[in-house]
């Protein structure tokens, strides 16, 4: 048994030039290709942590879909997986984690965080995050496991995890951590919405 992790297949989706998904004729077709890439790597007996926004919130109709994605599928629920009840997600996944919650695992004793928010991530652990699709990789405690950076497919954990973070601690040099430069630093607080799409006091925002 091998175990992968993805995030934000948002199936459904037809909104590909926002989304940075060329290539795809419509919903469907995207639908097909990511079920052909996930089960070219995954086996019926592998465990895959879907880490949020499995399917596109206006496109429900697609949640069965789910279905043809090998492995056994854990949830992370995202802000466009909360309109489904956990009795309609639990009929495709075998665990859905609440939306915000996450997971603590060890990755070839790399203590990780998997959850599908970057704001919830947490300076004592390793986190593997979805949400923000192609807006970044990788930040100096993070990896964003979804499949917009990834070649729209899912990685095996116990090698992804150890390569990025090695990446992150011992090669990537300032020219990744360009967000801490003055040419950007200096524009903090002046550029960038407010807010967030989870809201920790209970309340859930709208979702992209």
């Amino acid at each position: 048994m091998t175990e992968f992790i993805t995030a934000d297949w948002h199936l459904g989706e037809d909104r590909f030039e926002i989304m940075g998904r060329p290539g795809f004729e419509d919903a469907q077709h995207m639908v097909d290709e990511f079920v052909r890439f996930h089960n070219e790597l995954v086996k019926p007996e592998d465990k895959v942590y879907v880490v949020g926004d499995a399917v596109n919130v206006n496109t429900p109709e697609f949640l069965p879909q789910v279905e043809r994605f090998n492995g056994e599928k854990i949830l992370f629920r995202g802000n466009h997986d909360r309109d489904f009840t956990d009795e309609k997600l639990l009929k495709f996944f075998s665990e859905v984690i609440p939306e915000g919650d996450g997971l603590e695992i060890e990755v070839e004793g790399i203590p990780c965080w998997i959850t599908h928010y970057p704001t919830q991530g947490r300076a004592d652990r390793f986190n593997l995050v979805g949400h923000i699709h192609s807006a970044w990789k990788v930040q100096l405690n993070s990896f964003n496991v979804g499949v917009d950076v990834n070649h729209f497919r899912p990685h095996v954990l116990n090698k992804a995890v150890p390569f990025f973070h090695k990446a992150i601690t011992e090669f990537y040099d300032q020219d990744v951590w360009v967000a801490y430069q003055d040419c950007n630093e200096a524009f903090k607080g002046e550029r960038g919405k407010p807010g967030r799409y989870l809201d920790v006091s209970g309340k859930v925002g709208g979702g992209s």
